[in-house]
């Protein structure tokens, strides 16, 4: 099993869909929910993530998409 780092670009790339890694980022994505790799992130990621994302969405639907990629 592979082991990534997810780092604030890919995260970022699968929220506002941009092109073209978008679908570079699903993929990493959809492997780790099918468990053909194991995805890591860090808290200074998850942090930047935040911030980024509080420029554009309400804090109750960053923390709930945070909590649905984390799970």
């Amino acid at each position: 099993m592979d082991h990534v780092l997810i780092d604030t670009d890919v995260i970022l790339d699968l929220f506002f869909d941009r092109e073209p890694f978008a679908e570079f980022a699903t993929e990493i994505f959809q492997r780790c929910e099918s468990q053909e790799m194991k995805g890591f992130t860090t808290p200074v990621i998850i942090s930047n993530v935040y911030y980024i994302l509080n420029k554009v969405a309400k804090h109750e639907v960053i923390i709930e998409k945070l909590e649905q990629l984390l799970a």
